[in-house]
């Protein structure tokens, strides 16, 4: 059998792989759709050609060609210049069976197939393969996972490096040498494409939850290994490079006078654990993580607060992301930051107080419409340190008790 894989993006997370859908004996054509951006000489080259086989269809056939080519997100000027030509050899016979990452706004893909007389193979109704940011993993790409898991259709998994925690319900989950960097999440079923642009720069007000469930892990990671005489609180913060519009640097973490004077009154009541990573314990992505002297001044001011870094030097057995997900799976009280803290910190119930104070999810709204789902978890988002310390008094020290 001849498999066709129907490429629109050029970003390895979102490209079909030979393994995922052809089998042994299969030939496997690869069929790209040029971008104008990436590739502006090649798409200029073809319009000659485009433009002959355009006029070549009857007018009918045109207009359905037409429809379908401007129903592909991402991707209109590649189906534009190509649709022709791969049609023709659909047609001929060339090709049994068409394969794409994602049929979801793909309407060139799902005319190709009717062609061929199969449904178009989709990599992602079996698994998914991602290498970009950690937040957009946790809100799209993990629930969308393991709501396969739950109909009994998830056959694998792909990821970075130290992300086997994560997908521990996978059956084969593969964990590859890369960096992670920048890759929307629009394919995936919460995801929303636009007209103007595919790949939108926002966040939904509305989850669509269908195809949507996060894994219990809370339950799955709780351990006896991380109880203290006092009931833990995790507080959460980042220092690295954010862009939001035009906003560039380090925007959503908390100043270090703002966090002693946080933790000084948590930890008169909660074992405080301070959580930031640095850039040797997680895998970066394409906004560098910079150093500044949080965690010596929370060491010097308070001994008694446990770190991070000194947690996985007692258990180095544990990856990070395995310690994380043990240690907050003992705690129901947390403080973290916009970005990929505040969705973990909302994974675990309890109470979770966010310092938002520019990005995609203070603009939909989303702490407040739809962040609870990912476990029930109450959650208050604060835009400035003295609002923080104001929503950290009435959530885990005040009256909401």
């Amino acid at each position: 059998m001849i498999v066709a894989a129907l490429e629109r993006f050029g970003d390895p997370s979102r490209r079909c792989e030979r393994g995922r859908i052809a089998t042994e004996g299969d030939e496997v054509l690869t069929w790209n759709l040029p971008s104008p951006i990436a590739a502006p000489w090649t798409c200029l080259r073809g319009v000659p050609r485009a433009l002959a086989g355009w006029r070549r269809l009857p007018a009918g056939e045109r207009r359905r060609l037409l429809r379908c080519c401007l129903a592909t997100g991402g991707a209109r000027v590649g189906a534009l210049l190509r649709a022709p030509e791969l049609l023709e050899r659909a047609r001929r016979g060339e090709v049994d069976a068409i394969a794409v990452f994602s049929a979801k706004d793909f309407g060139l893909a799902r005319r190709l197939a009717r062609e061929t007389g199969r449904d178009c193979r989709e990599v992602l109704e079996r698994g998914t393969q991602y290498f970009g940011e950690f937040a957009f993993e946790l809100l799209a790409v993990i629930p969308y996972a393991y709501w396969l898991h739950t109909q009994g259709w998830l056959e694998f998994t792909v990821s970075t490096p130290d992300t086997r925690a994560l997908y521990y319900f996978s059956p084969r989950h593969e964990e590859r040498p890369v960096a992670r960097g920048y890759v929307p999440i629009t394919e995936y079923p919460i995801g929303r494409g636009g007209w103007a642009r595919y790949d939108r720069t926002a966040f939904p007000r509305r989850l669509d939850t269908a195809r949507w469930r996060p894994p219990p892990y809370k339950a799955v990671y709780a351990d006896g290994r991380f109880r203290w005489a006092r009931e833990p609180c995790i507080v959460c913060n980042k220092y690295s490079d954010e862009r939001y519009r035009w906003h560039r640097g380090p925007t959503n973490f908390i100043d270090t006078e703002t966090l002693l004077a946080l933790i000084g009154r948590l930890r008169q009541r909660y074992q405080v654990i301070y959580v930031r990573p640095r850039r040797e314990d997680i895998v970066n992505d394409h906004q560098p993580i910079f150093e500044h002297d949080d965690i010596e001044a929370v060491t010097r001011a308070y001994p008694d607060v446990l770190t991070v870094q000194e947690l996985h030097g007692a258990y180095p057995e544990l990856g990070f992301n395995e310690l994380q997900l043990r240690l907050f799976a003992s705690c129901e009280r947390f403080v973290s930051v916009l970005g990929g803290s505040s969705y973990l910190a909302s994974y675990f119930g309890g109470r979770n107080v966010v310092y938002a104070k520019r990005g995609w999810e203070v603009a939909s709204g989303a702490y407040a419409s739809w962040f609870h789902l990912f476990s029930g978890a109450r959650v208050t988002a604060a835009a400035t340190p003295r609002a923080l310390l104001r929503a950290v008094e009435r959530e885990l020290l005040g009256a909401a008790e």
